[in-house]
C-alpha cells in the first residue's frame, strides 16, 4: 500500500509542477529573454542524457565502444534528412551491427 502511495503522491507532485507552468505561461507575460533561453532547455537535457550513455556506457569511457560510432552514424543520417526518425532507422541498425561484429569476431 506504501508504494502506490508513493507512486500517487509522485504523479500529482508532477502533474501539479508541469500545470502550474503551463497555467502561468497562460496568465503571466514572460520576459522575451527568458522565453528564448527556455528553448534551449529541451536539448540541453536530452545532451546530458544521451551524452554520457553514448561515451561511456559502463560508467568508464572507451572510444571503442560501439554506441560512439553508431550515434555518430545517427547524427549524419539526421543532419542530412534533417529528421528524427531517420536518425533511429538509421543509427539502431547500426548499433546492433557493430554490437554483433564486436561480440562475434572478438
Amino acid at each position: 500500500m506504501t508504494m502506490w502511495l508513493v507512486v500517487i503522491a509522485a504523479g500529482i507532485a508532477t502533474f501539479a509542477m508541469r500545470f502550474s507552468f503551463i497555467g502561468l505561461f497562460g496568465k503571466v507575460g514572460i520576459p522575451v529573454p527568458l522565453e528564448r533561453a527556455l528553448r534551449y532547455v529541451a536539448p540541453a537535457v536530452l545532451a546530458a542524457i544521451t551524452l554520457p550513455a553514448i561515451l561511456a556506457p559502463d560508467a568508464t569511457f572507451d572510444p571503442w565502444n560501439a554506441f560512439l560510432p553508431a550515434a555518430l552514424v545517427g547524427a549524419v543520417a539526421a543532419w542530412r534528412t534533417k529528421s528524427i526518425g531517420a536518425a533511429i532507422i538509421v543509427g539502431l541498425p547500426a548499433l546492433w551491427l557493430l554490437q554483433w561484429l564486436t561480440a562475434n569476431l572478438s
